[in-house]
């Protein structure tokens, strides 16, 4: 069984670090302005990938403005399989959201450094990732190719989502 079992953002709609577990039940209560809608929408963009059915209404921010405003800004989910954990890590490219599967739990040193800062180069996250052990990391994907995988379309054998 596979389930979302983490969300984290880094320099992501104005937050600049929270991890939230979402193993078992999560309830969401608050203030306004407190993060119930940008946390429900990072929801719902993780089961669907389509940013025009988020809430967001006209006049407002688009999704990859308000949660990649930066180069150094991510969204990460983790999800648990039956012995393990993989990561996807949403970031922008090219002026949108794009995505990177990594076979391994999440882990803050991937992208943060020992001071805090959140790491916008790519060639160094990876290396960071690939560190201690071997990993697997896809190569960067569109929001097409992403639905495919989470909703089991991708025929690619090798495939471990």
């Amino acid at each position: 069984m596979r389930y979302l079992n983490k969300i984290v953002f880094i320099n992501s709609a104005h937050i600049r670090y929270a991890e939230i577990t979402l193993d078992g039940n999560v309830h969401f209560t608050g203030t306004q302005g407190t993060g119930k809608s940008t946390l429900l929408r990072a929801l719902l963009f993780f089961y669907n990938a389509d940013k025009t059915h988020l809430g967001i209404k006209q006049g407002q921010q688009t999704f990859d403005q308000f949660y990649f405003e930066h180069a150094n800004s991510y969204i990460l989910y983790e999800v648990r399989r039956e012995s393990s954990a993989y990561t996807v890590l949403v970031a922008r490219s090219q002026g949108s959201a794009s995505f990177r599967f990594i076979d391994a739990p999440y882990n803050r040193s991937w992208i943060v450094n020992e001071a805090g800062e959140a790491l916008s180069e790519w060639t160094k996250i990876r290396q960071n990732i690939t560190r201690d052990m071997p990993v697997d990391i896809s190569p960067l994907m569109s929001c097409s190719n992403y639905r495919d995988i989470i909703y089991g379309n991708y025929q690619d054998r090798g495939n471990k989502y």
